[in-house]
């Protein structure tokens, strides 16, 4: 039996209320690597090279790997809509379970980094300083799988999403004080440089988790709704088969963006400084995308475990309506503020940056046509997901990033002679790919349910 409809209005303000929380904590958790870049860059431009490219290996696998324990959060929301409250502690236990497991491939993919290395060329000078790096960051691991990941998956589920948004921010602080203190010297502690940021990093990571259940156990409603309960192999089996196609859709939007920064490094300095430009503050704009099509995951999985077909609707419909507005002011920022964005990158008054320069105003004026579609992917993502269909959307990823949007970037970049220029272009055309046959996905799966109805 289904429960009466909500105005429009009501799911538009509890996406928001699920979005906004989620958006500034991951936003919050993002600033903590700039702020390691920052601090190591006081060493030296080896030391933030080193740094960068461990925590980058680090926090890359870990995300795509992360793509799986999400799934849970599409259980614990469906189950919540079918006010299934007794399978909540099972699905818990499935993703510890399913996080346990993960944790063993990064161990192993970390402590052998330096094959990876070795294999991308990469010099003894950067291999050897990287490795020693990140056979430190790799003992976060598990708290960054087991801990975080399950936490912030299924806390906001939960209604308790204003608890990330406490904790991220003193995380963050935290960070930044215990990796200056390590790398320095301060407050009575060792200065181990280098080696003293990875074990900053991983004393937070062991931290965030146990700040977050600390504040959770607080309150009895999560005690009694996160509490693991006896494993159960039909909800691990049912995470299985919704996460390994969310990991194989996280593998490839990644791993595109990965592989055009290696094929703008072929073009030269300048190209590759403009290429990291519009990647970082594309990954900035992302991280609010992502959050919204979480929040819609959610607030999707809720009413279809009701099975309340108008309710899905309008929260799908809620969802985009704000994507377009979030993309769309993205869309102009970067448009009309290029100049002054990339004045925060380099220094325009030098003569040897104005090459890097021209070619980052055109990188940007790209990069913002390309922000509407980045939002409608993560968003109809989030909607597809909340409704348990993620094959189809993996399938279209893939074929959208990899079987157009890469040759197209690399057609453009090199047989054309367009550069960095043309390999966003590229990540454009298969951004856009995805969000078109996403959406016509969702208004298929609509129509069948209504029909059905």
């Amino acid at each position: 039996m289904t429960r009466p409809d909500r105005p429009f209005g009501t799911e538009f303000r509890a996406i928001l209320a699920i979005a906004g929380p989620m958006g500034l904590s991951q936003f919050a958790q993002m600033l903590m690597g700039l702020t390691d870049n920052v601090l190591l860059g006081g060493i030296g431009a080896q030391a933030l090279a080193v740094g960068g490219l461990a925590t980058g290996t680090f926090f890359t696998l870990n995300a795509i790997l992360a793509a799986m324990i999400e799934a849970g959060g599409i259980l614990l929301a469906q189950a919540r809509g079918r006010e299934d409250h007794a399978s909540l502690g099972g699905i818990m236990t499935s993703m510890l379970v399913v996080a346990g497991v993960l944790c063993v491939p990064e161990l192993f993919c970390l402590y052998h980094v330096d094959r990876l290395l070795a294999w991308l060329g990469e010099p003894m000078a950067i291999r050897a300083p990287v490795t020693d790096f990140v056979h430190i960051l790799m003992w976060a691991a598990p708290p960054a799988l087991m801990g975080q990941g399950i936490l912030s998956t299924a806390l906001p589920v939960m209604g308790a999403q204003g608890i990330l948004m406490r904790v991220m921010p003193c995380i963050m602080v935290a960070n930044g004080i215990l990796n200056a203190a390590l790398i320095h010297g301060w407050l009575g502690l060792p200065a181990l440089g280098l080696h003293g940021s990875a074990i900053a990093t991983v004393l937070t990571l062991w931290c965030m988790p146990i700040a977050l259940l600390w504040l959770a156990g607080r309150r009895p409603e999560l005690r009694h709704g996160l509490c693991p309960r006896a494993h159960d192999w039909g909800h691990t089996l049912a995470l299985l088969r919704t996460g390994l196609p969310m990991l194989a859709s996280a593998m490839a939007e990644v791993t595109l963006f990965q592989t055009n920064s290696l094929e703008a490094a072929t073009l030269g300095s300048n190209a590759l400084a403009a290429f990291q430009i519009m990647l970082g503050i594309g990954m900035q704009s992302f991280t609010l995308y992502i959050a919204l099509g979480q929040a819609c995951n959610i607030r999707v999985g809720y009413w279809t475990g009701q099975e309340n077909p108008a309710m899905i609707r309008r929260a799908a419909g809620a969802g985009m309506v704000l994507g377009l507005v979030l993309g769309g002011a993205a869309t102009l920022l970067l448009a009309l503020g290029r100049h002054a964005i990339i004045g925060f990158y380099l220094d325009t008054a030098l003569p040897e940056n104005a090459q890097a320069i021209q070619i980052a105003l055109g990188v940007l004026l790209v990069g913002a046509a390309i922000q509407l579609p980045d939002a409608i992917q993560a968003i109809a993502t989030g909607v597809l997901r909340g409704q348990g269909d993620t094959t189809i959307p993996m399938v279209v990823a893939v074929a959208g990033y990899w079987g157009i949007g890469f040759p197209a970037g690399l057609y453009l970049a090199f047989h054309h002679g367009t550069g960095a220029w043309g390999l966003w272009c590229g990540n454009g055309i298969g951004l856009a790919c995805v969000s078109v046959l996403l959406c016509a996905r969702i208004l298929w799966r609509l129509r069948r349910r209504q029909a059905a109805g």
